[in-house]
C-alpha cells in the first residue's frame, strides 16, 4: 500500500534562552490513504509539534524543523513556498485543534469560518459558501444550521463549537485529517458523538487521519495503527491490538495499567508510572525511560536503544524488549 505521507527523521527544536529544546527529535512515521493512525503519549512529549510541523505552524523564530522530510503525495511539504503551503492547508490536509473555543475566530460567523476556505480553495461565492456550510452543519449533527451559520463561537457549546472545527476540518475534502486531541474539552457522552462522526466522515470521504490522544480507549477503537511518543521519540508502534496485548516497552505497558478497565474488579488500584518526564533540554544519555523504568538494565544507562522490529511489524526502541524479555507483558493483560 502506497503511503500518503510518510515523515523522515523530523527534528523540530524550540531555542530559548535556557537552551534549545528537543520537541521532536528524530520522529519517523507513515500514513496510508483511508487509514487511521494514533499518535499517543504523555502531555510534552512531542505529539502536537510534530503535527504541527506538517502544516509548518511551528511558532517561529523560538520553533524551528531542523532537518527530515515530509513527504506528502510525493511532495515535500518542507520545501515549499509560504505560499504553496497556505494553498495545502484546508484542500489538502487540515486539523482539528484541541481548543475550539480559542481556535475559532469570536468576531466572525461560523458560517463566514467555514466558507472562507471554500472560497479560497474552491473559488465559490460569498452565497454558494455560506450554503455549503450550511450543509456541512447540518452534516456534523449541527440543528438549524441556515440559522446557526450566522451565529458566533460564543453562541455554541462546547460540543457544537467542536463540531464546526470538524466541518470547517472537512469542507474541502481533505486527504488528511490531524485530529489534536479533539474531545478534551467535551463529557463522554459528546466525545464517542464526535469520534464517531469524524469516523464515518473519514470513512465515506476515504480520509486518512492522524488521531493525536492519550485517551487509549479511543485508540482501541478507532486506531489502525498506534506510535507511542516519548520524550521526543517514537519509543514503539504496531497493530493497535498487537500494542494492546502484547506493549513491547515498558513505558507502553505503564499507560495501559494506569488507566481503569472494564473487565477489571473495581477494587483493583490503578498503577501509575511513577516520576516526571524527562527535561527535554537535558535528555540523559541512554534510554530517555530509564529513571522510571523498573526493568532498567545498566545498557539503557549508556546507550539509546535504536527502533527495532521485536515482533512481526511491531517495534520497540527498549534494550530489555529486544532481549526478549518482557516481564512487564503479564501485568498488562
Amino acid at each position: 500500500m502506497t503511503a500518503l505521507i510518510e515523515v523522515r527523521n523530523l527534528k523540530t527544536y524550540f531555542h530559548t534562552q535556557d537552551g534549545i529544546v528537543k520537541a521532536v527529535d528524530g520522529v519517523s512515521y507513515n500514513v496510508n490513504r483511508g487509514e487511521t493512525i494514533a499518535l499517543v503519549g504523555e502531555s510534552g512529549c512531542g505529539k502536537t509539534v510534530s503535527a504541527l510541523s506538517i502544516l509548518r505552524l511551528v511558532a517561529e523564530p523560538a520553533g524551528k524543523i531542523e532537518a527530515g522530510e515530509i513527504i506528502f503525495d510525493g511532495i515535500d511539504l518542507l520545501k515549499l513556498s509560504n505560499e504553496e503551503m497556505r494553498k495545502m492547508r484546508g484542500a489538502k490536509i487540515s486539523i482539528i485543534f484541541q481548543e475550539p473555543l480559542t481556535s475559532l475566530n469570536p468576531v466572525l460567523t461560523i458560517g463566514r469560518q467555514i466558507s472562507e476556505g471554500l472560497e479560497f480553495h474552491k473559488n465559490m461565492s460569498t452565497k454558494e459558501g455560506l450554503q455549503e456550510a450550511a450543509r456541512l452543519l447540518k452534516l456534523v449533527g449541527i440543528p438549524h444550521p441556515e440559522r446557526r451559520i450566522h451565529d458566533y463561537p460564543h453562541q455554541f457549546s462546547g460540543g457544537m463549537r467542536q463540531r464546526a472545527m470538524i466541518a470547517i476540518a472537512i469542507a474541502c475534502q481533505p486527504q488528511l485529517i490531524i485530529a489534536d486531541e479533539p474531545t478534551t474539552v467535551v463529557d463522554v457522552t459528546i466525545q464517542a458523538q464526535l469520534l464517531e462522526l469524524i469516523r464515518n466522515i473519514t470513512k465515506e470521504l476515504n480520509t486518512a487521519l492522524i488521531l493525536i490522544t492519550h485517551n487509549l480507549g479511543i485508540v482501541a477503537r478507532y486506531a489502525h495503527r498506534v506510535f507511542v511518543m516519548y520524550a521526543g521519540n517514537i519509543i514503539e508502534h504496531g497493530n493497535a491490538l498487537d500494542v494492546y496485548h502484547y506493549p513491547c516497552h515498558p513505558y507502553t505497558a505503564g499507560l495501559l495499567t494506569s488507566v481503569p478497565r472494564l473487565d477489571e474488579s473495581r477494587k483493583n488500584r490503578l498503577i501509575p508510572i511513577e516520576g516526571q518526564p524527562p527535561d527535554l533540554i537535558a535528555l540523559p544519555i541512554g534510554c530517555s525511560f530509564q529513571a522510571r523504568c523498573a526493568y532498567a538494565i545498566p545498557q539503557c544507562q549508556r546507550e539509546k536503544p535504536p527502533l527495532l522490529e521485536v515482533a512481526p511489524n511491531h517495534y520497540a526502541a527498549c534494550w530489555v524488549s529486544q532481549k526478549e524479555q518482557r516481564p512487564w507483558q503479564k501485568k498488562s493483560l
